[in-house]
């Protein structure tokens, strides 16, 4: 198999399962409901929406990167989450994470394998390194969801919890 199809595995794992770590953003988001994901908790600022909308952002950074353009990243780096007001607009906003990573996928099977230790358009990073680094991103903030899900459900009242949220 083919670096390039490795890399892409794992980038899919971390999105849709089948990890080593066997936590993935589709099965750790599907019972979180849109006010859970817009809460607000003392350890974070970032919500749970908002970090779900950081990734699909870099995941679009890293496709551009791959074409050979360097997309400008405002000081808002992607945390510009739009207003979520009800489940539908929840639903949208994972809809379009694993979008983003199942195009990502795609991109880097695409990829020319033999270009994979060429610096990409930042001249900061190989593409070998771009690629490992949006792996390592995804698994770092998929473990602030974790904990932030965690977090807003041990603070709930018992009462308040139920499955519509």
């Amino acid at each position: 198999m083919k670096i390039t199809e490795l890399i892409a595995q794992h980038i899919n794992e971390a999105h849709e399962g089948g990890n080593w770590t066997e936590v993935n953003i589709k099965d750790t988001l599907a019972d979180v409901g849109y006010k859970e994901a817009i809460t607000v908790t003392k350890a974070s600022y970032n919500t749970i929406a908002a970090l779900l909308h950081h990734l699909s952002f870099y995941n679009d950074v890293v496709m551009q990167r791959l074409s050979g353009s360097d997309p400008v990243i405002g000081e808002i780096n992607g945390f510009d989450v739009p207003a979520i007001s009800n489940e539908e607009d929840w639903i949208k906003l994972k809809e379009r994470n694993i979008q983003s990573a199942r195009q990502l996928v795609d991109a880097i099977k695409a990829f020319p394998e033999k270009k994979i230790f060429e610096f990409t358009a930042t001249g900061h990073a190989t593409h070998y390194k771009t690629l490992h680094g949006i792996s390592e991103h995804t698994h770092y903030h998929l473990g602030q969801i974790v904990l932030l899900k965690k977090l807003i459900r041990q603070t709930k009242p018992q009462h308040a919890r139920s499955n519509s949220l």
